[in-house]
């Protein structure tokens, strides 16, 4: 996670996007990241990336830090934000629909995760 994190920040530097690494308030404990990235789409319609170390998962750190991130996407005049979710990741995808995101296509991807759910949300009116 640490090696991706670098990774990305060197990326935000570049494009102006990036990750933010997430903490919980109590004790700035990091907890994963999230943030938006040129994925597989583009600046213009970035993709939301959200990963949380195992322990963490089922607290809703998820959600709370995905719809901070998009509502600030949508505050830039973005239109649109992508996730793309192995469909095996049911997790992962019940917190991408809970924030209104809606399925879009699906394709095999060929880096070896399988299928891969491509969502959209729009911005809301």
């Amino acid at each position: 996670m640490r090696r991706r994190l670098g990774e990305q920040r060197i990326r935000a530097l570049q494009v102006g996007i990036g990750l933010l690494t997430i903490r919980r308030r109590s004790d700035d404990q990091p907890l994963g990241y999230c943030g938006l990235i040129i994925g597989r789409c583009s600046i213009d319609e970035p993709e939301i990336v959200i990963e949380l170390l195992r322990r963490h998962h089922g607290h809703g750190y998820a959600t709370e830090s995905a719809q901070a991130v998009t509502d600030a996407a949508f505050a830039t005049g973005r239109t649109r934000i992508w996730a793309t979710v192995a469909s095996w990741n049911a997790p992962s995808l019940a917190v991408c629909r809970r924030l209104g995101f809606r399925d879009h296509h699906s394709a095999t991807d060929d880096d070896g995760v399988g299928e891969v759910i491509y969502l959209i949300r729009d911005r809301p009116a």
